[in-house]
């Protein structure tokens, strides 16, 4: 089944997105306190111990070879999926084996290692509890962590009483006590255990496993025959390193403290026992040669990426997964498996930025993404939106009244969707005809550098140079009024689209010309400043990553979003409201002004003003600029469901008006909210001058 009809049927499934949302956000909040309690130093100290032992993998290997040898273990390397399950078979069909019992392990689910097994006629029982259900069901996990989270009670209830033979009540100690009757029962004739690994210390060989079932210690405890199958990034040097693992992971993939840690290998056990440890490459010792894709080698599994995900909360891993499932699951796939895997399903990835916030090892995962991408660039209507949004910006600026009209039209609309792959239903922006140069002239605000106080460059980008030039009226003048010398730089856009379809040499060459046009300010002095975030957020972040200059470096240390120039130079108490009334605001953080300081620098600056702010982690609106206007359901109709479940909860603050820094995602939010939308400039410029709210 293709990926649109895939998206397709998953949105119409309301109870199902409902329920997953709610399981995600408060899997979220859950996270976040335990991510505050652990020590400071903590998540510092993992990624110092994974970006050392990735180093000197080599050696580590061979250590732990020694190890586990000297323990009377075996030690094999498998160089891919097929090696690593000829191993594996070979091991239990030497040994007699029938049946074995396995504990959850996504690196078996990489290399489809129970199918494998089945094949040459060897029983494989899941004995956690979310895996035994998907098992029993016939399909795959849809979370690294949760397997059946896509599955509501009933659904589980139901499949038990068809698998077990018994009717199995739809609530949870029912379910329960139905897989332990049945586990108990399969666990007593399995003559192998088959086990992944959160962490392996390559001094000792022990091997390092979280759960919060307790299954894994069955699984490893009673049978004669254990196999570990952990791919080579797991392991580290020290047992404390690799404990120091397990419970960070565990506290960044729900907030709490595992039930059991479970430490085991050759030097914990007498005589009598059989551990056999299967280190799996697939791919991964080449990643570490590839400039961008060697950090998935520090994921440690915690799937603190997938809260944040939207597309990923909306259609559930079922769609938005390959044998991994999530955020970085498009890159496991692409590493293990191939990026014609991973980019089966990588266009969910609307490139909003959160998941690299909230990975516990800063992993940059939309621009690992990003880099996936680029490996299968193809079709003419991604290639439309990356490099086409531009030319139909300057169009509309230059012709505003016939395209807002033919934009109204459903016959334009068809012919453009046909063209260049834009949803008939997308929202549009309207013109406002001409451009922001002109409208500087026409009125009189200097934009020429003028002025006594400290220089600053304004990158007003496409929407507000072409599209609504007014935001950048506003932005200079108030500039201006805080006495700012103002040059305006809008012949440069930092086309944030090619970066999202992965057209990297693109991007590359659009960084080049901004960096080019904005580095002799930064050197002469000056700042940048921008009233997108997006821009912001290409100008600091992607620009660096796609040069490795020095001047792309400056340029983005130089470079603030609007109210963080004004509340860091200490101005924003200047700003005074000409009404004293304090309405209530929704503020709506765009995903590239998260992390920034933005968010704390527009709190101040409304507050300042005497407004009650309300906010809230909702993530992407849906629309992440040209993304949601793409055709389809993987497009426009995924975009307005994530922007429907959003916009719901603002409703539910009861706000007077909403601001954003985000033109796009304003445009997004006037669908389906009934309060005014403003660009917070706009508010504030507004405010300041007595203006009612209009957008």
């Amino acid at each position: 089944m293709s990926l649109e009809r895939r998206t397709s049927e998953a949105l119409r499934e309301r109870s199902r997105v409902e329920r997953l949302w709610w399981v995600f956000e408060e899997t979220k909040r859950s996270r976040d306190e335990g991510i505050r309690r652990l020590d400071v130093d903590e998540l510092r100290l993992v990624r110092e111990s994974k970006v050392s032992a990735l180093r000197r993998l080599e050696e580590l290997i061979e250590e732990v070879r020694i190890a586990v040898e000297r323990a009377g273990g075996e030690v094999f390397l498998a160089r891919d999926a097929e090696d690593a399950r000829r191993t594996v078979i070979r091991v239990l069909k030497d040994a007699g084996v029938r049946t074995a019992i396995k504990s959850k392990s996504i690196t078996s689910e990489e290399i489809r290692l129970n199918e494998a097994l089945i094949s040459a006629g060897i029983e494989v029982v899941e004995t956690d509890l979310g895996e035994r259900v998907v098992q029993l069901s016939g399909g795959r996990p849809s979370h690294i962590l949760g397997p059946a989270l896509h599955m509501g009670r009933e659904e589980v209830a139901a499949i038990l009483s068809r698998s077990l033979g018994e009717e199995v009540d739809p609530d949870p100690r029912s379910i329960v006590a139905a897989v332990r009757r049945h586990l108990r029962e399969e666990m007593m004739r399995a003559a192998a255990g088959i086990t992944g690994a959160n962490a392996v210390d390559s001094e000792t060989g022990t091997v390092v496993i979280v759960t919060n079932e307790g299954n894994e210690q069955f699984v490893v405890g009673f049978p004669e025959l254990v196999v570990c199958v952990a791919g080579v990034e797991k392991l580290v040097k020290g047992l404390e390193a690799a404990v120091r693992i397990a419970r960070v992971q565990s506290a960044s993939a729900t907030g709490r403290m595992p039930s059991y840690v479970t430490l085991y290998g050759p030097r914990w056990w007498g005589e009598g026992k059989r551990f056999v440890l299967v280190l799996l490459d697939n791919g991964r010792t080449e990643a570490l040669r590839d400039p961008w894709l060697w950090q998935v080698n520090l994921c440690v599994r915690c799937g603190a990426c997938f809260n944040v995900c939207n597309p990923y909360k909306t259609v559930s891993g079922l769609v938005f997964g390959g044998n991994y499932t999530g955020p970085i699951g498009i890159v496991w796939d692409s590493v293990t498996s191939g990026p014609e895997t991973a980019n089966g399903y990588s266009r969910l990835c609307l490139s909003c930025g959160l998941c690299e916030l909230e990975c516990p090892m800063g992993i940059r995962i939309p621009l690992l993404i990003s880099r996936v991408k680029s490996f299968g660039r193809r079709g003419v209507r991604l290639t439309a939106l990356a490099e086409g949004f531009g030319f139909y910006a300057r169009l509309g600026s230059s012709m505003a009244g016939p395209l807002n009209k033919a934009q109204r039209s459903r016959s334009f609309r068809v012919a453009l969707e046909l063209l260049a792959g834009i949803d008939r239903n997308a929202p549009l922006p309207e013109f406002r005809g001409g451009t922001l140069r002109r409208a500087l002239k026409a009125s009189g605000i200097a934009d020429d550098g003028e002025g006594a106080g400290s220089t600053v460059v304004y990158v007003p980008d496409t929407f507000a140079s072409l599209i609504d030039w007014r935001v950048g009226l506003e932005a200079v003048a108030l500039l201006r009024s805080l006495g700012y010398r103002v040059v305006v730089c809008d012949s440069v856009g930092t086309n944030m689209p090619a970066v999202q379809y992965g057209h990297l040499g693109l991007a590359a060459r659009v960084a080049k010309r901004v960096v080019s046009a904005l580095h002799p300010h930064v050197e002469r002095g000056a700042r940048v400043v921008v009233t997108e975030p997006t821009a912001g957020y290409c100008v600091r972040e992607v620009f660096p990553a796609l040069l490795g200059t020095q001047e792309s470096e400056e340029v983005a240390k130089s470079t603030l979003n609007f109210t963080e120039l004004v509340v860091s130079d200490g101005l924003h108490s200047r700003f005074r409201r000409s009404k004293t009334s304090s309405e209530v605001v929704y503020y709506h953080v765009s995903c590239h002004g998260r992390g920034t300081g933005l968010e704390a620098a527009t709190r101040a600056v409304l507050e300042s003003l005497g407004l009650k702010v309300v906010s809230e982690e909702l993530g992407c609106c849906g629309m992440a600029g040209t993304w949601g206007m793409r055709k389809g359901a993987v497009g426009h109709g995924l975009g307005a469901e994530i922007g429907r479940m959003g916009s719901r909860r603002i409703a539910e603050t009861r706000p007077e008006l909403v601001v954003t820094e985000s033109s796009i995602c304003a445009l997004q939010l006037r669908r389906f909210l009934n309060v005014p939308v403003l660009h917070t400039v706009s508010l504030i410029f507004g405010s300041v001058n007595g203006a009612a709210p209009s957008r």
